[in-house]
């Protein structure tokens, strides 16, 4: 025999029931906000970038000079203006002047390597059959187009990069007002384990972005010596590239090498395979030396993760998303082993054991 239910009852499931419906739809609606808002958020996750790697250069100095917290700070920007200003002294012209090179010469080495292409049958065809897909293309969709496209993405990106950091310095003067404010919209019972995360989040940040500017440093040095070993005029520009392309796992060193392997064709066969083999190179000692190196400090992320993540926000958000993807997807790895695998899960020990 069921026992009748009574009032209160019925009032408690239309109160949880009114609860799980509240929840899917604040759910609902931040997706809704999150897709709208998209490049806003992603602005905002490299101010957050920026700010943390501020806010743990500084915390360096504090500890390591007398000077207080906000004052290393200030003796960092007053380096690092110092040391752009002296470097943008002694190689902004040769930059200058090898970009102007650079954009002078890969018009005539693609140029000759059409010549070189149409000798070959098979190559002709291919040749032709993209002339008559450009052709049957609309007005709006010329080469002249897709380059004014892409430039505008960069300055795009270039734009975004100084509104990040201008926000980053704002973040990183006093973070812990934007520490508390966020634990405070957590429960009372949970905010020691909220903060743990939070400090776990912003530690792999700002390692993965150390990490990242020691390896752009050091393939933007490698690959500017060897060109200039090898006798490429052009080795500053190209190693600059190189370095900053470094950035972009994966797909960054492909774009790189494009320009490279283009100029070194005006000089022939012999000095591709060299071009080509310096860069393997280089990648190489990245892949197989670097980056285990600094995986002992930072989370290791697979490479079809990286590839998936950039590809989907590459589409979502352009320039910018391609650029934050590899960082977001670090995050995402720490979020997800505390809060799900940890916290939900139960599972820490073996997170633990194979967190290395």
């Amino acid at each position: 025999m069921t026992k009748p239910t009574s009032p209160d009852d019925n009032k408690q499931v239309a109160n949880r029931a009114m609860v799980q419906a509240a929840v899917l739809a604040a759910v609902v609606l931040l997706c809704i906000v999150a897709w709208l808002a998209f490049d806003f958020l992603l602005l905002l996750f490299a101010s957050i970038l920026f700010g943390v790697l501020i806010h743990g250069v500084s915390c360096w100095l504090s500890r390591h000079s007398p000077l207080p917290y906000k004052a290393s700070m200030a003796a960092f920007f007053v380096v690092l203006l110092l040391g752009l200003g002296g470097g943008g002294w002694l190689v902004a012209p040769s930059i200058a002047e090898q970009a102007d090179a650079l954009s002078d010469s890969l018009p005539e080495a693609v140029e000759r390597l059409r010549e070189r292409a149409e000798q070959l049958p098979w190559a002709n065809e291919l040749l032709q059959q993209s002339d008559r897909l450009a052709d049957s293309l609309p007005e709006g969709s010329s080469a002249f187009s897709v380059v004014t496209k892409v430039m505008g993405s960069v300055a795009g990106a270039l734009s975004s990069f100084v509104i990040a950091f201008a926000i980053g310095i704002c973040l990183a003067i006093d973070p812990r007002i934007y520490r508390s404010g966020l634990l405070k919209l957590v429960p009372q019972g949970y905010r020691p384990r909220a903060a743990e995360v939070l400090d776990e989040s912003g530690a792999t940040l700002r390692a993965w972005l150390l990490a990242k500017l020691l390896e752009m440093l050091l393939i933007g040095v490698l690959t500017t010596l060897g060109l200039w070993l090898l006798g490429i005029e052009l080795a500053l520009v190209l190693g600059l590239i190189a370095g900053l392309l470094s950035f972009i796992p994966n797909i960054g060193p492909v774009l790189a090498v494009i320009p490279a392997l283009l100029l070194a064709s005006l000089e022939g066969g012999r000095t591709v395979l060299y071009v080509a083999g310096l860069y393997l190179f280089v990648q190489a000692l990245e892949s197989y030396v670097f980056t285990p190196f600094m995986q002992q400090r930072i989370v290791s992320i697979p490479p079809a993760l990286t590839i998936g993540v950039q590809l989907l926000f590459g589409l979502l958000a352009g320039t910018l998303g391609l650029l934050l993807a590899t960082p977001l997807a670090a995050l995402g790895m720490v979020l997800v082993r505390m809060l799900y695998v940890e916290d939900l899960l139960g599972d820490r020990e073996q997170v633990t054991d194979g967190s290395s």
